[in-house]
């Protein structure tokens, strides 16, 4: 027997096997705790858009109903670089935040600011049957003084696997508040 039809043959062979084994297993096996724990972080990603999106329209009592009992968070859209906790003290802290920028500062006593709408960028998660960690990248629309300005900022989201409330939040500009960010575009 020459070399040629002996390789041929040995191929033949380890094709029929491969594909006898092949038939037996599922070519791509899913494991189940892999498709738990995407469930999972779906619904962890569903509560921050949901949270996201109270935080966009101003609704403090929307964007608290999210929080645990015992939050812990840090906004630094309040320049206050404090880890706070507790829900009614978030809510407080929107309150504020969002009565200031839902209008201008009387009397000239400091700088004119607006809020405008928040584009979601980027909402990634992973995490299991415990917890889910939540990292997103957004631009909040601002405007002080008249002009727009559009804030690079992201944040991170410990959620509740459980219950779907956020454990944990913080803001993080991606840009430092003493520079200038780059305006707005036109249309």
């Amino acid at each position: 027997m020459s070399v040629r039809p002996a390789v041929s043959f040995a191929i033949y062979g380890l094709l029929t096997i491969c594909a006898s084994l092949a038939a037996a297993t599922p070519a791509l096996a899913v494991d189940p705790s892999v498709s738990a724990a995407a469930s999972y972080e779906q619904r962890a990603k569903e509560t921050v858009r949901g949270w996201v999106a109270a935080f966009s329209a101003m609704d403090a009592d929307k964007a608290a109903s999210y929080f645990e009992d015992d939050v812990q968070f840090r906004m630094e859209a309040a320049l206050n670089r404090n880890i706070e906790t507790g829900r009614e003290n978030a809510h407080q802290q929107l309150s504020r935040l969002f009565a200031r920028l839902s209008r201008t500062a009387a009397g000239g006593t400091g700088p004119h600011i607006k809020g405008g709408p928040i584009q979601l960028l980027e909402v990634d998660a992973v995490g299991g049957s415990k917890e889910v960690l939540v990292i997103t990248r957004r631009i909040d629309s601002v405007t002080i003084n008249g002009r727009l300005l559009r804030l690079p900022v992201g944040s991170f989201f410990r959620v509740n696997a459980q219950d779907g409330k956020i454990e944990e939040w913080l803001d993080i500009p991606l840009i430092a508040f003493n520079r200038n960010p780059p305006p707005a575009a036109t249309k």
